[in-house]
This record gives C-alpha cells, sequence and structure tokens, in this order.
C-alpha cells in the first residue's frame, strides 16, 4: 500500500470517529405524572435543559406525561428490550426485573432518610444496580425522593383491620400486592393513569400514594379522606436501556450520570418543601387528613411480607438493613 493509499484511510478513520463523536442521541422520557408542576416533572425538565446544554444539543430528552408512551411497566419492558427510551419508575415495579430491587420498596423499609442514603451508597445497591443493567436496564438517578405514601379513602384507615374487606389500588408491584394482602385488603393492580376513573366508578374502594400525587391526580374529587399511614417511603429511579446507554460516546455518559445525581437531591429537596404544600391543598378542598395512626400495627402486620416475594436473593434483606445501619 502507497503512502497516499495510507493517509487517505486513515484520514477516512478519523473522519469516520469523528463522525461518530458528534452524532446527536434523542431519548423519550416517560413519567405516568400527569401534572407537570409536580416536583418530579419539573425537575425531568430541568435534567432534560442541563443535559441539552453541557451536551451542547448531542443528547436531547422529549418528555411525556400522563402516561402518553403507555403504563409504567409496559415502558420498562421496552427499554428492558433496548428501545431508546428513559422512564421514571421505582423499585417495586423493577422487582419484576430482578426481585432484589422490590425490597427498596417494600413497607417501611426505610427509617430515615439518612437510613435511605446509606443504602443507595452501599455496595448492597450496587449489586442490585449491576442485575438491573444485566436485564438491560441502566439506572441514571437511583434515588430522587417521590414522597410517602399514604391511604386515600372514603373512611379514616388507623390500623390494617380498617382495610379488611376494601379493594385497594396498587401499582403492579409484587411487593405492594403482597403488603396490602398482609394489611388484609384486597390489592388491585391498576395503571395510575386509571386510577381515577377505578375510584369514581368504585371498582376499588381506595388507593394509596404520595400527597403531590394524588394532588396531581385530583383524586381528591373523588375520596375526601388521607390517612397518614406512610407505609412507604418512595424513592423514584429513572432508567434507560442499557444497550441505549453502552452506545452513547464516554463524555455524554457521564454528562447523564452526573446530571442524574444532581436530580436525585434536587427532587428529594423539592419533595419535602412541596409534601406540606400539598397536605393543605388538600385540607383546603375538603379533604380530611387522619393522622393518628397506628403505625406499630402497620409495621407489624406487614413484618412477613419480604419472605413472601419469590426469587430473593437469600439474606438479601438482613444486607440492606445491616447497610443502613438498622437492625
Amino acid at each position: 500500500m502507497s503512502i497516499k493509499v495510507l493517509l487517505s484511510a486513515i484520514g477516512i478513520s478519523v473522519a469516520l470517529v469523528g463522525a461518530a463523536a458528534a452524532q446527536d442521541f434523542k431519548l423519550r422520557f416517560a413519567t405516568s405524572v400527569a401534572n407537570t408542576e409536580e416536583a418530579s416533572y419539573k425537575e425531568m425538565q430541568a435534567l432534560a435543559a442541563r443535559v441539552k446544554e453541557r451536551s451542547k444539543g448531542r443528547l436531547e430528552m422529549q418528555l411525556f406525561p400522563a402516561e402518553q408512551l403507555g403504563a409504567q411497566k409496559k415502558v420498562n419492558e421496552m427499554i428492558s428490550s433496548g428501545a431508546n427510551m428513559m422512564n421514571m419508575t421505582d423499585y417495586g415495579q423493577l422487582g419484576q426485573f430482578v426481585p432484589d430491587a422490590g425490597v427498596l420498596a417494600g413497607p417501611y423499609i426505610f427509617g430515615s432518610l439518612a437510613e435511605a442514603d446509606k443504602l443507595f451508597a452501599s455496595p448492597v445497591f450496587k449489586d442490585v444496580s449491576d442485575k438491573l443493567e444485566q436485564k438491560g436496564i441502566k439506572i441514571i438517578m437511583a434515588n430522587g425522593l417521590f414522597g410517602a405514601r399514604h391511604m386515600l379513602s372514603d373512611k379514616p384507615i388507623r390500623k390494617p383491620d380498617d382495610l379488611k374487606g376494601l379493594t385497594v389500588r396498587v401499582p403492579p408491584s409484587p411487593i405492594m400486592v403482597e403488603t396490602f394482602k398482609d394489611f388484609g385488603a384486597r390489592p388491585t393492580e391498576i395503571p395510575w393513569g386509571e386510577v381515577y376513573n377505578a375510584l369514581q366508578s368504585n371498582v376499588v374502594n381506595a388507593a394509596e400514594a404520595p400527597f403531590g400525587a394524588i394532588w396531581g391526580s385530583k383524586l381528591q374529587e373523588v375520596r375526601k379522606v388521607v390517612s397518614k399511614t406512610n407505609h412507604q417511603l418512595m424513592f423514584t429511579a429513572w432508567v434507560t436501556s442499557t444497550g441505549f446507554f453502552d452506545k452513547l460516546p464516554a463524555d455524554l455518559q457521564a454528562i447523564l450520570i452526573e446530571e442524574g445525581k444532581v436530580s436525585a437531591k434536587n427532587l428529594t429537596k423539592a419533595t419535602l418543601e412541596q409534601d406540606d404544600q400539598f397536605a393543605k391543598m388538600l385540607e383546603k378542598a375538603g379533604v380530611t387528613l387522619v393522622t393518628d395512626i397506628d403505625v406499630a400495627a402497620f409495621q407489624k402486620a406487614s413484618a412477613g411480607v419480604y419472605e413472601k416475594l419469590p426469587n430473593l436473593t437469600p439474606g438479601f434483606v438482613a444486607k440492606a438493613r445491616a447497610a443502613m445501619g438498622a437492625n
């Protein structure tokens, strides 16, 4: 091969590498949140703006609220199969891919935000994250606080006995189904976008969600009692396809992960600030907030739920609690 031909080949290779580095990437970012004023949606917007700016437009996210791309479960399945999508989901839903992940959405698993921070920073969580990647799901933002979940019904729910005989909407999450069975209710899996109609038509008697989600979906129009059971401290995980992530240039991968960590802090701060605000808005709308809850009774009723989850890694719950410094 002549020097001229060799140099020409090198030049073409360099040009191809440069073209790949300059390639534009697009992500469809999905959420079940319908209220675009909620903290989680605003942070999705902020993340998209920061990523676009830092990447100089090479990586853009288009937001799709209110389950426009499908229910959470469906979107997660598409992501696992390699779709160029991102989803605001939670660990109960991710438990369908890696059962250990469901523990992070379990009843009263976190005693405080400080305990949660310890777990998310631990090798125990890293192992869960690695297993999800093997299933095609890459975590971009791991621990943004979505809020504490409470009961919404037409009567006070002060103890597990008050749930007996009630049909309760729960998300498509194995651990939530088992939790509400242990509480004595009849759990029914319904996508979030269908909860309003399910309550209005009495397909279900009750539902459970954070204050912001209740207000954002206007559920206070169809049920007027919220009982502060705090049965789950819910963290949202923002995930994309492992295949999509692996195709990104290293600098774009770094931008996504770095900005995901920023979003986790921002969302947790905003959720804590808005929680009381949403509670007051619900009360102003005629909702009765029940606060004299027998939390100990709910904790006792759900204490054995982790043993009922199939395919958990042996000893995982004990390891998770140890990582938090919990007994």
